[in-house]
Parts: structure tokens; C-alpha cells; sequence
């Protein structure tokens, strides 16, 4: 006989979407559990925080966490046309409130989203790791829960009023519920690397992304982070990367 559990949400994935949703959730006193397959911390591309994620993380109560982190302050976004020349930084603080979303950050997610995670446990959320979605369970036409297997083998089933998936670009229900559609226009692939002690700019610049443009093709990135690092990818179409 399965181990059977009841919440009033489940999550499936312990990501930036996955944890912020159980903050939420769990805040308002629902009984939530989030299945996480990995183990945290645990490596993940997608490093530049756009300005109005403020309010978000506001929400969420993360913003003196974040001020305190070692994560690099963003107050810009710099561009370079295809014949090399730069562009004035575009300032956010030219255009909104200065305190505020003004200023944002270049994370790390293997950082970010520990400080994430934690922050939906300090709300009362049930985090668990190293338990893998198996399958969806219905009855009468909706889902009503998960099947799920843990590192040893063990099965469970884990029921709940609502599941959410926020297992980001595996896209579990999506994928198994066969609603995904593949995009002919989409055809853009992403390849990058880290280096230390690559070039910055200094004073408030130091942390600006710099977006290079290749001209119907695609774009580079350069992302300052701390521990003297920086991401720098480039996003093209995959005929033309590997060509």
C-alpha cells in the first residue's frame, strides 16, 4: 500500500517561482509542500535581476536579505552596436524612484535560491529535497495530487486541493499533459562560461550588464558578479553557433 499525504497545496519545484509561491501560500496559512527532485544548493543559469523585481522581493520580505548578500548592485544596463560602439548606460535611477527599483541585482542562483527556499520555511512552508514528480494524479477530470519516489525508492502519493508547477523549463504537467508546442520562430540557443578577473567598470558601474548585439542573429552578455566572477553568453540561433 502507498504512504499517502494531504496538503492544501502542493508545488512541484523549489525554484525562485516554486519557493515565492509557497511564501505566499503558507503566509496566508494554507498547508503547502514543495517537492524539490534536487538538492540545494544546486547550479542554475539566469543571473541579472531586472529593476522591477523590487516589489516582488518586497513582497516577499527578501529585500534586507538581498541588501546584506554579497550579491553585485545593478544600477545600469549598457549596449553595444554591432560596429563596437557603446552606448551611454542606460540609468534606471534616470527614470525610476532612486530608493527603490532603481537599484537591483547580478545573483547567483545556487545562492539565491537557498535564501529563497529558506525564506518560504520561515513562512511555514514543508520543503522537501531529493523527491522526484512522478505523475500527475486525477480523478474526475482534474489533479488532485502527485506521485512521487524519493532517493531510496520509496513511492508516495501526495494529495492536495491544488498543484502548481513551477518546475520551470522541464515544464512537468506541460510536458506530460502533451500542452506544449514547439515555436518554429524559436530556433535560439544559449552557450556561456565564467571567468575571474575579467574586466569591469568602476564606481556604480561595476555592476552593469553590457548586451552586444549581433546584427538578425542574436546577442552577448556580460554579467559582473561577486568573487571577482562574470558570466558571459551568448544567445543565437543554433545554425549560426554551430556552423
Amino acid at each position: 500500500m502507498l504512504n499517502a499525504t494531504e496538503h492544501d497545496v502542493l508545488i512541484i519545484g523549489a525554484g525562485p517561482s516554486g519557493s515565492a509561491a509557497a511564501t505566499i501560500l503558507a503566509g496566508h496559512g494554507h498547508r503547502v509542500l514543495v517537492l524539490e527532485r534536487d538538492t540545494f544548493p544546486r547550479y542554475r543559469i539566469g543571473e541579472s535581476l531586472l529593476p522591477f523585481t523590487y516589489e516582488p522581493l518586497k513582497r516577499l520580505g527578501l529585500i534586507d536579505q538581498m541588501r546584506k548578500s554579497a550579491f553585485v548592485k545593478k544600477y545600469s544596463v549598457q549596449f553595444v552596436s554591432p560596429n563596437g560602439r557603446a552606448s551611454q548606460p542606460f540609468y534606471f535611477f534616470n527614470r525610476y524612484d532612486r530608493d527603490t527599483v532603481a537599484q537591483t541585482w547580478q545573483i547567483r542562483r545556487a545562492e539565491f535560491d537557498v535564501m529563497n527556499a529558506n525564506n518560504a520555511r520561515a513562512r511555514g512552508a514543508d520543503i522537501r529535497h531529493g523527491i522526484e514528480v512522478k505523475e500527475l494524479l486525477r480523478e474526475g477530470g482534474r489533479v488532485v495530487g502527485v506521485r512521487t519516489q524519493d532517493t531510496d525508492g520509496e513511492v508516495v502519493e501526495h494529495r492536495a486541493r491544488i498543484t502548481l508547477d513551477c518546475s520551470g523549463k522541464e515544464a512537468f504537467a506541460a510536458v506530460r499533459s502533451q500542452w506544449r508546442k514547439k515555436d518554429p520562430g524559436l530556433n535560439k540557443v544559449a552557450v556561456w562560461t565564467y571567468y575571474k578577473g575579467a574586466k569591469r567598470d568602476e564606481g556604480i558601474d561595476a555592476g552593469a550588464t553590457t548586451v552586444a548585439m549581433i546584427p538578425e542573429k542574436g546577442w552577448f552578455w556580460y554579467i559582473p558578479q561577486h568573487d571577482d566572477m562574470v558570466s558571459v553568453g551568448v544567445v543565437a540561433e543554433g545554425k549560426y553557433l554551430s556552423r
